[in-house]
């Protein structure tokens, strides 16, 4: 484009056009600064430099796992139980207390001895407690893995970020948790 054609943009339009070539300043350039500049006018010459582009890759140092398996191992409980027993009390009646039964016919009718236990029984039924065993499944624990990214400022050596697994490494056996 020719001088004649910035001389017909806006300033606006002109600012617009320097900034998408690159011209640093543009804000602090007025208008005819900002078409000599585009029209080519001026004997600036630019100065470019290489700068270093830094960067990060994201490298697999190691799996973490949880894994979950059962194992069987013996309890001992000590449980308290009850069991009923017997014990005959024999009590006498003093010599002085003992006074005639009134009725003729305490010890029953003679079919009530004739029988195979002899006559009347007084019975007693005995208990005991037993032990009984179940098993019930509750939670005790929560575990899980949880990442922890750190970030660190650092001087370009060839140094890359790094992820560390803090629950299980790579190359160790794994530890049971308890």
């Amino acid at each position: 484009m020719d001088r004649a054609g910035f001389d017909a943009m806006t300033t606006g339009r002109l600012r617009d056009s320097a900034t998408a070539r690159g011209v640093p300043g543009v804000g602090d350039m007025d208008r005819e600064q900002l078409i000599a500049v585009l029209s080519g006018s001026d004997d600036a010459m630019t100065r470019s430099e290489e700068q270093l582009v830094v960067g990060t890759e994201l490298w697999e140092t190691g799996r973490a796992r949880l894994r979950k398996f059962v194992v069987t191992e013996d309890v001992q409980i000590t449980v308290q139980v009850r069991r009923e027993g017997i014990r005959l009390e024999r009590e006498p009646i003093e010599e002085g207390d003992r006074q005639p039964v009134p009725d003729p016919d305490v010890f029953g009718p003679a079919e009530v001895f004739a029988g195979r236990d002899g006559g009347v029984v007084f019975e007693i039924t005995l208990h005991e407690e037993r032990p009984v065993v179940t098993t019930e499944i509750v939670p005790v624990e929560r575990v899980r893995l949880t990442k922890i990214v750190e970030t660190d400022d650092q001087v370009v050596c060839g140094e890359i970020r790094k992820e560390r697994i803090e629950a299980e490494l790579p190359g160790e056996a794994p530890k049971p948790l308890s």
